[in-house]
């Protein structure tokens, strides 16, 4: 019987002891579910020896998974005006339109030979789609005379003062499409046959010489008009430009945007206060590579035919997918939590690597800890972009942890809000540093430029955003939007 009731004083021991110990659970599970993170007490776990401590805390590593992420890019589009300054214009002509003018030296083919030369400047001004412009001229003639048996030849000169105007369109293939008209003419000087001493006014004669040879005298005047505005190799040349590889690294890593051009277009070609204006077009996909160089090779090299719009936005819009490496999340996630410590003396642990990877929409930060627990603990994530701040984030951080033991539950509770704030507050891809690199860039020769002599790119970059993040094996991809001006310049 004194064995009996030995035995049975022992078994009730350890049924009060049982007892005890899962109402201790339950009410650290209470403890973890609905007391505040702010007001748990520490002290509660004061009075655990070193050999208490949890030593492995490492929970079953959550599955990388990734869904599939179908992505449309955007269409880029650039609007790029161009300005001509009619004085520059104006001085080109000029230049070019120096000395002889026209010259037919045979006269057995319509018994006359004419010389044109330039008298004076040309003046021009330009309003809507019509180009006027005043051509002073000073000639020389001689006229062959059938005298029957034989004939003569008489000299005539003169100056006058020509007035046109030419109507300018674009065509699909890129080219001037000009109409020029003469609007009147007066003379300098009036035209006068050469007699032996005499000068005879012969102003009808050469007024039916000017009607009889107006075609060629506006040919002429139109086919100088598209040498001087070689539209087709400005929208080539710009065709090609878009189509460079745009250097836009850092000093951490190497990035590159690439573009691949669509449709090209243009407004069109209007005068007003002094300037001829039209705006250009491209419709574009953009993508940006890390790392070296990217081979490059000009998918789109011939220029496709010219489409026409009544106007465009003044701004551009760059749409391109940009690649983050979990390789750089995870360098950055070092810099911000290794060597963190996180709680107090005795109870604190110390962040010792970092590992990000993703599940479906959320990234999954892992930690390796040491210190009080040892172990390995997960947090998910989402990511977002901040405007304000013009970095990528994470938001709604979820700390769990797997363990059967009760210690953990209260570790839980001590380090949880810690580590949330570090990660939400710190854990920052910032694209602030990119987005002034990508404003600099704008001042950089690439948006000043001359891209041919006396043709010049001006143009900044005045805003950013991103409106998508995607999660993938290989890291985030961010659909990022550029904004700003360009402007192309002949002067």
């Amino acid at each position: 019987m004194r064995w009996c009731y030995q035995s049975y004083d022992i078994m009730q021991k350890r049924l009060i002891n049982l007892l005890i110990l899962f109402n201790l659970s339950i009410l650290f599970s209470f403890a973890q579910e609905n007391f505040s993170e702010d007001i748990f007490p520490i002290d509660a776990i004061d009075n655990l020896s070193v050999s208490e401590r949890l030593d492995s805390m490492t929970e079953d590593r959550p599955e990388e998974e990734y869904q599939e992420v179908i992505y449309t890019p955007r269409t880029s589009t650039l609007h790029i005006p161009l300005d001509i300054n009619i004085s520059f214009l104006e001085k080109k002509l000029n230049e070019t339109f120096s000395g002889i003018l026209y010259e037919d030296n045979v006269i057995e083919d319509d018994s006359i030979m004419v010389k044109a030369e330039k008298a004076k400047d040309f003046k021009i001004q330009y309003e809507n789609n019509v180009l006027e412009y005043q051509v002073p001229i000073k000639f020389w003639i001689k006229k062959r005379f059938d005298l029957g048996i034989t004939y003569t030849d008489r000299e005539i000169e003169g100056a006058i003062d020509l007035k046109f105007k030419t109507t300018i369109n674009l065509s699909k293939d890129w080219k001037l499409i000009t109409k020029t008209e003469i609007i009147e003419y007066s003379w300098i000087k009036k035209p006068v046959l050469k007699v032996g001493f005499v000068d005879l006014r012969i102003t009808p004669i050469v007024d039916k010489i000017i009607r009889d040879n107006k075609r060629d005298i506006l040919t002429t005047i139109d086919k100088a008009l598209n040498e001087q505005v070689p539209l087709r190799t400005y929208a080539q040349s710009l065709w090609d430009l878009v189509q460079e590889p745009i250097d836009i690294s850092t000093a951490d890593y190497k990035a590159w945007i690439k573009t691949t051009p669509i449709q090209i277009y243009t407004t069109p070609i209007i005068g007003y206060q002094g300037k001829i204006n039209t705006t250009f077009g491209v419709k574009c996909l953009m993508e940006v590579y890390l790392g070296n160089t990217p081979t490059f090779v000009r998918k789109e090299s011939v220029l496709p035919p010219l489409t026409m719009y009544t106007k465009t936005d003044e701004r551009f819009m760059m749409n391109i997918l940009a690649d983050v490496p979990f390789t750089v999340l995870d360098s950055m996630a070092r810099v911000v939590m290794v060597g963190q410590t996180f709680g107090e003396g005795k109870k604190s642990v110390v962040v010792d690597s970092v590992e990000i990877f993703g599940q479906n929409d959320k990234l999954i930060v892992g930690l390796q800890v040491i210190g009080f627990i040892n172990g390995l603990i997960y947090l998910e994530c989402r990511p977002y972009y901040d405007q304000q701040t013009f970095s990528i984030r994470v938001k709604d951080v979820d700390y769990k942890i797997k363990t059967k033991n009760i210690l953990a539950k209260i570790v839980n509770l001590f380090y949880k809000k810690g580590m949330k704030r570090r990660l939400e507050e710190e854990l920052v891809f910032s694209l602030k540093d990119e987005y002034h690199l990508v404003k600099e860039m704008s001042r950089s020769e690439l948006f000043n430029m001359e891209i041919v002599p006396n043709v010049k790119l001006d143009g900044f970059i005045n805003d950013l955003n991103a409106d998508n993040i995607f999660i993938t094996k290989m890291g985030l991809k961010i659909s990022m939007n550029l904004y700003g001006k360009l402007k192309i310049t002949i002067e």
